[in-house]
């Protein structure tokens, strides 16, 4: 898989409820660097799947849908302009989120992904 072809599929993947484990180690290095910017940082798919554990304990999402708006690639990196909705187990969706993100792929795998939306919401 090529870099553009490695970011989809990642994100492809998350659209498959209770998926996150699954989809995280197979395509994260294990010391990706994840981060919602101005929210939250991880490293490796343990801290990034404990962090969206926790999230899903205040918005109990299972799922993550998303209409990709824009997406390019430049070297490594895969710059994406997307909103995502968050779904239930129903496939009802419980907050939708548009966002800037880049995903930097190194050998097959995401080793760094970072993405930046209005997290006023999230302070409150």
């Amino acid at each position: 898989m090529d870099t553009l072809e490695t970011a989809r599929a990642f994100m492809a993947s998350w659209v498959i409820p209770g998926n996150f484990e699954r989809s995280f180690r197979e395509y994260m290095t294990a010391d990706c660097a994840y981060e919602n910017v101005g929210l939250s940082r991880t490293s490796g798919p343990d801290e990034a799947l404990a962090f969206f554990a926790g999230f899903s304990q205040q918005v109990p999402f299972v799922a993550i849908d998303m209409d990709i708006l824009s997406i390019a690639v430049a070297g490594d990196a895969v710059l994406t302009e997307r909103i995502d909705y968050l779904k239930d187990a129903q496939g009802t969706t419980l907050l939708t989120i548009p966002l800037m993100g880049i995903m930097k792929i190194r050998d097959g795998k995401v080793s760094e992904w970072r993405d930046h939306f209005d997290t006023a919401p999230f302070a409150r």
